[in-house]
């Protein structure tokens, strides 16, 4: 039995990431809005003899100028939420990162289990934050299934990637926009924050690989894609292709 959350520190900071992420994009719209709005009204007063007059108004509209300058810069600045996880990047087991992924996986008393078949092959990543992303992909697809069901996760090399497929037999949603699922904060779930798919999505991106969500006959196919970390050789195992 597991005391202690072995992904938790990862999970936080991966959570952080995605929240700080968000707000940053926002303040950037919000500062160009202004910046914009400060240069129409400065070329507009500068024709009027009151602005000649009064070198304190233009003093002023630079001022504006260079503080949504200085603070749009201080946006990329690194920030203390960095160090609530200790990020690197080494060669792998794929297949134990999604085993470790599963055994951490809070299942609770859903009623829904997780088959596991994960091959060997190794990609370039940090161990707990790959286990993160595919733990919340496993969550996510228990979450789908309120009635219980079984999420079935396999790893597997396909030529030169790792792909770490998680299915489920749930209802899925054929109308929702697969762009909008993508999106921060998006969910259907009540008390949820919708940032699984985010965190599955960045991290996949941080070691260029991909994250593909499709729907399914029966349920919801999620797809975390690596590169190997050195070719594949001739004994690897394939997974066969969703249905």
């Amino acid at each position: 039995m597991i005391s202690r959350d072995p992904l938790g520190a990862a999970e936080q900071a991966a959570v952080t990431d995605e929240i700080l992420s968000v707000l940053r994009h926002d303040l950037r719209n919000r500062f160009a809005i202004v910046r914009n709005a400060s240069f129409y009204i400065r070329r507009k007063v500068a024709r009027e003899a009151s602005c000649k007059k009064d070198p304190k108004i233009e003093e002023f509209f630079a001022i504006i100028d260079d503080e949504v300058v200085e603070a749009s810069a201080q946006l990329d600045e690194p920030v203390d939420a960095e160090r609530l996880f200790d990020r690197r990047t080494v060669r792998v087991s794929a297949a134990e990162c999604a085993r470790r992924a599963a055994a951490c996986a809070r299942i609770g008393a859903t009623g829904a289990r997780v088959e596991l078949t994960a091959h060997e092959g190794d990609v370039d990543v940090d161990p707990i934050e790959l286990s993160v992303a595919v733990r919340c992909l496993i969550e996510n697809a228990v979450e789908s299934m309120p009635g219980g069901g079984v999420a079935v996760l396999r790893g597997a090399s396909i030529g030169s990637r790792y792909v770490i497929e998680i299915t489920d037999t749930g209802v899925a949603p054929r109308d929702v926009d697969r762009e909008a699922i993508m999106c921060p904060f998006y969910t259907t779930k009540p008390g949820h924050f919708g940032l699984g798919l985010n965190i599955a999505k960045r991290v996949a991106r941080r070691y260029s690989g991909r994250l593909v969500v499709e729907p399914r006959e029966q349920g919801t196919s999620a797809v975390i894609e690596l590169p190997l970390a050195a070719s594949p050789g001739p004994g690897d195992v394939g997974l066969e292709p969703a249905r």
